[in-house]
């Protein structure tokens, strides 16, 4: 003789563990937007960090072009370059 049981006993099973995963779903994906968000800050402070060298870099190479051009300019009128301090 079968036994057969009705309610589907496996079925129902199955449909409560999802139903209990919904908080470890929710918890992954804020997890991932921590981490998405983590990512993106330190982005951020990369972006800013090379833009400010980059910013000094042409700066210093600006002045030292400015400088080489007053000594050339210096010479060509027949003067002493003027130094710092005097």
């Amino acid at each position: 003789m079968v036994s057969i049981q009705r309610g589907g006993g496996k079925a129902d099973h199955m449909t409560e563990e999802s139903d209990g995963n919904t908080g470890s779903s929710a918890r992954g994906e804020a997890a991932w937007r921590q981490a998405t968000e983590e990512v993106a800050d330190r982005n951020r402070r990369a972006q800013k960090l090379g833009r400010e060298e980059r910013e000094t870099y042409e700066r210093e190479r600006s002045d030292a072009r400015r400088a080489a051009e007053a000594l050339v300019h210096s010479r060509l009128l027949g003067r002493s370059p003027k130094r710092r301090g005097e």
